[in-house]
């Protein structure tokens, strides 16, 4: 199979609706040998902050020395952002050959086991196997969506994390945050140490007692460890981290004043995993390296000075209320002209609702091709209803900002992840 055929094929597999459950996941990578079952994983799930927390966690172990692999999900270009170790992606010649062998089972004898499987359980399994046969010394594993029945959760981790708890895909996880904590609590492995983000306190109940009821060691945010912000500076936020374990004064590579929580739990998984693996732990210094240097496509990312022009994956309420935070911290004198779509499991008018509290705003919605994407009729009709402006996105992205203007002006694209992944393709091809 070339790039392009194997794209075709693993495409046939994408399901607007997710086919929630284990059953092919544990079939399909018995068939290889169970190679999830050969690795050491720190698994990752939460509403939002996972992608962040996992590159500021990935980046501190690779200054550690260790080889590193990492899942993350959506990708943002190809298949192969998805897949990393260090900071090498997957070679597309190495994902390919692991499709073929994937495509022989799927189509093969077992075919009428594996009825049903999707395009994540693919591209999860073809991360296992390929972490499992590059021998990495740890597997950071995002998870997709939801958490008990997601298909990264048939690892047996040696570490769980979860990061917050917001309203997100409710039609799918639930309409109340117990439901969904409840969701997501279901990585919880018996006896192995959780620890957790910022999460607000009934969502922390359940997490809690689903813990407590595995025996499942829990280092929670405010307790096992505090985290306090010291200041905003032009490329990254300062906070100051404390636990039994360390003391210090570090600054974060990312935008944002929500980024030194994701940082400062990053920190705790770092020293557990240093503890229960019998590491020394990492000094301050290779800490706060690591961290200053941390970058995350999509997540409050500068892809443009002038234009000022930031995109940030806000996909729910809960990320989209830490983006209007940070946009009144960083640019309150600013004009802001913001683009914005989701998909269709997403609360759009909980999210519109947020995104107008802020001021001196010009409100732009628009649509993506995408099969998961909010039909076009209802973003036109919801624009029309609050008078917001509908625009063709790339129309918005060309259309040149006003000048000589008495205000600055900033850009923010944000909304659904596979929306910027079509965005920031656009933008790169357009700089070539």
């Amino acid at each position: 199979m070339n790039k392009n055929e194997t794209n075709q094929w693993i495409a046939n597999y994408r399901t607007d609706q997710p086919h929630f459950g284990l059953e092919r996941m544990v079939k399909l990578l018995a068939l290889r040998g169970n190679p999830h079952l050969k690795l050491k994983v720190i698994h990752i799930g939460g509403t939002n902050g996972k992608g962040s927390t996992i590159a500021f966690l990935k980046n501190m172990l690779v200054k550690m020395g260790l080889r590193v692999g990492v899942f993350s999900s959506p990708y943002l270009i190809h298949y192969t952002d998805q897949i990393a170790i260090n900071e090498e992606s997957i070679p597309e010649a190495r994902l390919e050959a692991l499709m073929v062998n994937y495509r022989s089972l799927l189509d093969g004898e077992h075919a009428h086991d594996l009825q049903g499987t999707t395009e994540f359980e693919i591209i999860t399994a073809i991360a296992y196997d390929y972490f499992a046969s590059e021998q990495v010394d740890v597997a950071i594993m995002e998870v997709g969506m939801g958490g008990l029945l997601d298909s990264t959760n048939v690892c047996q981790p040696i570490l769980t994390g979860i990061t917050t708890i917001g309203l997100d895909h409710v039609a799918l996880l639930g309409d109340t945050l117990e439901a969904i904590a409840e969701q997501k609590a279901g990585i919880i492995k018996p006896g192995v140490t959780l620890v957790t983000g910022n999460i607000v306190p009934e969502a922390l109940a359940v997490i809690d007692q689903i813990a407590e009821a595995k025996q499942a060691p829990s280092l929670f945010y405010g307790d096992a460890y505090q985290i306090s912000h010291h200041e905003s500076i032009v490329t990254g936020e300062v906070f100051d981290y404390t636990s039994p374990l360390r003391q210090g004064r570090f600054q974060t590579g990312l935008l944002g004043l929500h980024q030194i929580e994701n940082a400062g739990m990053a920190l705790a998984l770092l020293d557990r995993y240093c503890q229960e693996s019998g590491r020394e732990l990492a000094s301050n210094d290779i800490v706060a390296q690591a961290l200053e240097e941390t970058s995350w496509p999509g997540r409050f990312e500068v892809v443009s000075r002038s234009p000022l022009m930031i995109l940030d994956g806000a996909h729910n309420p809960h990320a989209i209320k830490a983006l209007v935070e940070t946009l009144q911290e960083r640019f309150a004198d600013y004009h802001k002209e913001i683009l914005f779509t989701c998909i269709k499991t997403k609360a759009l008018e909980d999210m519109l609702d947020l995104l107008e509290t802020l001021p001196d705003i010009e409100l732009t919605l628009t649509h993506f091709d995408d099969g998961r994407a909010t039909d076009e009729k209802v973003l036109k009709k919801v624009a029309y209803s609050r008078n917001l402006n509908y625009q063709s996105w790339k129309e918005f992205l060309d259309q040149k900002m006003p000048e000589n203007e008495e205000k600055k002006t900033v850009r923010i694209i944000t909304g659904s992840l596979y929306f910027l992944a079509q965005v920031r393709a656009y933008l790169m091809e357009r700089k070539n």
